[in-house]
């Protein structure tokens, strides 16, 4: 009887969790809520719909060959979007369209940057992807080839085509679901329970782990992109230590330290070691190559 209520009142953890409805409703809306946000749900759709409309107005310009008027528009637009944004709504609409607004405006950094906030929020959204790919091919530095084959991703789709609300809500599931087999096993002994018990708590196991690589990808490594034109990064985090090389305008980092106003990176594109000197994509260089120091206000953090 003792064993009986004890997994029973292990298969309700779960509900008792009042975090699990707001889980669930960004798992449908692909968005985070700041429970501080400064702007309700309402204006922040309504400073997302004037976004879109000037975004319109914008490219209607563009097309006439207005590309003064055309700029001005897309910079009321990005300011819409990153307003809704600062209010303490984290939507990857928003960030995609912030993203496509910057990537017309000729900022290929903070459209990168932006692209990636939304890829964590709308992982394997094709037209997302597609817009990536389109940028980054149009960057000075070129990044050093790290393409996950296709065939890994459909076998492991779960941790490529999930965001982290949508995994955590599948862990969460898959959790109740062992919890519910283990209590109906231990009421009724039927021969199969074990092997189903046995097959969704592989499952679970193999979610929790994807779920922990995710939150560290995405919260335990710090990652930013260059918003200049070109920088130089150099031996040490001071302008009197001497360039290293220099990146430009779109190349991803990855921040391993900081020190006042300067970040340690590690680039993930192809350098040769002196300043201004020519990226190679093919180029074979040592993992230190490509580390140094550049100054904060130069990386826009994803």
């Amino acid at each position: 009887m003792k064993l009986r209520f004890c997994v029973l009142f292990l298969v309700l953890i779960p509900f008792l969790n009042c975090g699990i409805p707001n889980a669930q409703g960004e798992f449908v809306q692909s968005e985070i809520r700041n429970p501080k946000s400064k702007i309700s749900r309402d204006d922040a759709v309504k400073l997302f719909t004037d976004a879109n409309e000037k975004y319109l107005q914008a490219m209607k310009l563009v097309a006439s060959n207005n590309i003064p008027k055309a700029n001005q528009m897309l910079q009321e637009t990005a300011e819409l979007y990153e307003t809704a944004l600062a209010g303490g709504f984290r939507n990857g609409q928003i960030y995609y369209n912030l993203g496509n607004t910057y990537y017309r405006r000729g900022e290929l950094g903070k459209a990168i940057a932006n692209y990636r906030r939304a890829e964590r929020l709308m992982p394997g959204n094709a037209d997302l992807n597609a817009n990536l790919r389109l940028v980054k091919g149009a960057t000075a530095d070129k990044e050093l080839s790290a393409e996950i084959p296709v065939v890994v991703r459909w076998v492991f789709f779960w941790l490529f085509f999930l965001n982290l609300n949508e995994l955590s809500f599948v862990a969460i599931s898959l959790y109740v679901v062992v919890m519910a087999v283990l209590f109906f096993s231990s009421i009724r002994k039927y021969a199969c329970m074990k092997k189903v018990f046995i097959g969704f708590a592989s499952a679970l196991f193999v979610v929790l782990v994807s779920l922990g690589m995710k939150i560290y990808h995405e919260q335990g490594v710090s990652q930013g992109v260059i918003i200049v034109a070109k920088c130089e990064v150099r031996y040490g985090p001071g302008e009197e230590y001497e360039p290293k090389f220099e990146i430009h305008n779109g190349a991803e980092c990855v921040i391993e330290d900081e020190k006042n106003d300067w970040y340690r990176v590690y680039v993930k594109v192809g350098v040769r070691q002196g300043t201004g000197t020519d990226t190679s994509v093919g180029e074979k260089t040592g993992k230190d190559v490509r580390r140094g120091w550049l100054q904060k206000k130069y990386v826009d953090m994803i």
